[in-house]
């Protein structure tokens, strides 16, 4: 007899689980908002074993516009070449390929994987404008604002770092509390292929079909110093810019708003912080859209993920800060595991050692997401300190080499961790 899962959240990670587990079970998605895959998003990237397991399911990278990450450029502040590497992980790793895409394309494929008929099973159940206000994880029970009740075999958690869900987890804490800051924040904004064709010094960039991927400068002042900016494509016409720096009078802002997103942010302030430090070519680069400060944020970790019939995935789970480009990616992992470890499940006495076997499976990568994107930005906690740390190649190979749960269960350790990850980064 299928279960019945409620998966409060509508983003990446909740669709990404309705797709997997529809196959077998009666599934719910609650969103607190509407979709509109129209937005003009920020990018991201997914990496070559997101993509393969979400192939293996049946989404279509056709349907993504995306484009194939193959290059790395390190540069220094005047856009002078100090690296290129070659980073074509069909090449490297075999498999499939890394992308580089538009957030809203990849959820509105992912929805289609939750909810067309295309896929086995019934389509998953997609409700809008559902904010949850209360979860009762002994009962199963799911409260909206509206006051209307859900009640699941499993709820699953996919609402974000403000959880709901994993302040019941918890037991009714204050999930804030759990949120943790580095005085580091990311100004974002977003430009086409067209507006660099102009400029010799950004001819690696001009033509992503032909090669695509990330452009990484550190200031004047090296990498040791917490600045830096990126540029990368996001489509086949267009590119994203993000310049790491610290807080300062954001800090403020962003307790007072209680946001991690400060809208329209102007061009001085960018030049007064990147300015001195780097090219006009690279400064330039922000002029072309209105400019959001991000703050960089994760949570804390977790002992467990789940209590009585709740589990959390993804950012409500485990969220990382972004400098290792994997957190899409970790939660695409752990809906393919929720999927995998439920496929045979006909009871709800068959959960909780799934669960069991989801933490076992799941806490140690991600746990090693979180410590390299500490590294990479140069935010490394007290405890990262007592650690070695983690070899930019052994790091690679463990991200993208997976091939999902099955797989990973069969190998004798932990995909990958058992290989030395101490070395040079």
């Amino acid at each position: 007899m299928p279960l019945k899962i409620i998966i409060c959240g509508g983003g990446i990670g909740g669709l990404s689980a309705a797709g997997y587990l529809r196959a077998k079970h009666d599934v719910t998605i609650l969103e607190r908002g509407t979709l509109d895959f129209t937005v003009n998003d920020y990018g991201l990237s997914v990496a070559s074993h997101s993509v393969n397991l979400l192939q293996k399911a049946g989404v279509k990278l056709e349907n993504l516009d995306t484009v194939v990450m193959t290059h790395l450029w390190q540069r220094g502040p005047n856009n002078e070449e100090l690296r290129t590497t070659h980073f074509d992980t069909r090449v490297r790793f075999g498999g499939a390929p890394s992308v580089l895409l538009k957030r809203a394309k990849l959820q509105e494929e992912l929805y289609r994987f939750a909810t067309s008929t295309e896929f086995s099973g019934a389509p998953a159940k997609f409700i809008q404008s559902a904010k949850v206000s209360d979860v009762d994880v002994s009962a199963g029970k799911v409260r909206t604002e509206d006051g209307r009740i859900f009640e699941g075999d499993l709820i699953i958690g996919a609402d974000g770092i403000y959880s709901i869900v994993r302040g019941a987890v918890l037991g009714g804490q204050d999930v804030s509390q759990s949120i943790k800051h580095y005085d580091t924040l990311a100004f974002m904004a977003q430009l086409s292929v067209e507006d660099i064709r102009s400029d010799p010094g950004f001819a690696y960039l001009s033509d992503p079909t032909t090669q695509a991927g990330l452009v990484g400068a550190h200031s004047t002042l090296g990498p040791q110093v917490n600045k830096r900016i990126l540029t990368y494509h996001t489509s086949k016409s267009g590119l994203q810019v993000v310049g790491y720096t610290t807080e300062k009078e954001f800090t403020e802002k962003f307790d007072s708003t209680k946001t991690a997103i400060i809208k329209d942010v102007p061009i001085s302030r960018i030049i007064e912080d990147f300015g001195p430090d780097f090219a006009d070519c690279f400064v330039n680069l922000f002029r072309h859209s209105k400019i959001d400060a991000w703050r960089i944020r994760d949570v804390a970790p977790m002992d467990s993920w789940f209590s009585g019939k709740a589990v959390l995935i993804g950012d409500a789970a485990h969220a990382v800060t972004p400098q290792a480009g994997q957190g899409c990616n970790i939660t695409i992992e752990d809906a393919e595991a929720l999927g995998y470890l439920l496929r045979d499940a006909e009871s709800p006495d068959a959960i909780t050692p799934a669960l069991e076997k989801f933490m076992s499976l799941r806490k140690d990568r991600v746990d090693l997401v979180r410590r390299r994107s500490h590294e990479l930005g140069n935010i490394r906690t007290d405890e990262d300190k007592t650690k070695e740390p983690i070899a930019a190649e052994a790091f690679a190979r463990t991200m993208f080499t997976y091939q999902g749960a099955e797989h990973a269960l069969k190998a004798p350790k932990h995909p990958g961790m058992g290989m030395s990850m101490t070395g040079a980064t």
